[in-house]
């Protein structure tokens, strides 16, 4: 009953630190998101193991490189769980695709966007494009932290690292082994525990951002 206890009171603790950081942390104004979007440029060098995958035609061309990047990394991402258990690096290699998927939709979207900040706020010229891009963006940002590397990094660094790290992954071989019923407890227990938080920041963060797509979209 202790250990019960004890281990909510952890869960408290946490849920009370990510409440308190939530408070402090300013939200984006609608400018300062259009800014953090970036500007188109194409890039000056991809990974090797990306240029061998989509063909040495596709070597430094863009037009070529992106879109086949783009179905690759849809296909990657569908595949099931016991795939990507046998094949984890290829999330990896996914994460780097989305760069150029995203470099891509910047492009297409770059006239829009000068449109919308010439006529801001008085006007709301490609709401629906701008909301959209603001949404890729902050997926792209949760794929960086997950390697450690924030907006400031360029497409180049962020598929290199990408990429190798998919190259590391895919290097491992799967073992079977029996696991302690201990630690299997523990192991259910701080699931259990990382669930509750993602919930809770996930749902401010939610909160957080349709009241800035609102702001964008309303007339």
């Amino acid at each position: 009953m202790k250990s019960i206890a004890f281990s909510w009171l952890i869960l408290f603790w946490v849920l009370f630190i990510s409440i308190s950081y939530s408070d402090t942390k300013n939200s984006l104004s609608v400018m300062e998101e259009i800014k953090a979007l970036g500007t188109y440029s194409e890039p000056t060098k991809y990974p090797e193991g990306m240029i061998k995958l989509f063909g040495e035609e596709c070597k430094k061309k863009f037009t070529c490189m992106a879109p086949k990047a783009s179905k690759e990394m849809s296909l990657t991402f569908k595949k099931n769980q016991i795939y990507h258990q046998r094949k984890p690096g290829d999330q990896l290699y996914a994460l780097a695709m989305f760069e150029l998927f995203y470099l891509n939709k910047l492009k297409k979207k770059e006239k829009r966007i000068k449109k919308f900040i010439e006529y801001w706020p008085e006007k709301k010229k490609y709401k629906k494009d701008i909301v959209a891009l603001i949404k890729l963006n902050k997926s792209k940002e949760k794929m960086r932290k997950s390697l450690g590397m924030d907006l400031s990094v360029s497409p180049e660094d962020a598929m290199e690292r990408f990429w190798v790290m998919g190259d590391f992954l895919n290097q491992g071989k799967i073992n079977e082994n029996k696991i302690n019923k201990d630690i299997q407890k523990r192991e259910k227990l701080i699931a259990k525990y990382k669930k509750a938080i993602n919930k809770f920041n996930s749902s401010l963060k939610d909160k957080e951002n349709k009241d800035l797509y609102n702001k964008i979209k309303k007339r």
